[in-house]
């Protein structure tokens, strides 16, 4: 695994699941992955059925936290709509500030 793969899991580890309380990485809700030299975290939420704020407040974090990462969402219902808006939200870094 590479350094900022390291480091951003490092830094996920902050990141909770709103409805149990703990992170997302102990509840094994996330997977790292690299596309072409493009890191790639995918967030699973707890249920396909999830409240879509939760979902987008979750991912938000992601984004916080793993700035340079591309952020997704699987096996959720709505999960094209949001990977749509994770991604224009990506390419407008002032809409979410980078953690220092």
């Amino acid at each position: 695994m590479e350094e900022d793969q390291i480091k951003c899991l490092e830094d996920l580890k902050n990141v909770i699941e709103p409805e149990t309380g703990m992170p997302i990485l102990s509840l094994g809700l996330v997977r790292v992955s690299k596309n072409e030299n493009e890191m790639v975290i995918t967030y699973i939420p707890i249920s396909a059925y999830t409240s879509p704020i939760l979902v987008i407040s979750v991912g938000i974090q992601i984004l916080k936290e793993c700035s340079r990462a591309k952020v997704m969402v699987d096996n959720y219902y709505l999960k094209d709509e949001i990977n749509r808006r994770f991604e224009e939200i990506r390419n407008e870094p002032s809409r979410v500030s980078s953690h220092p």
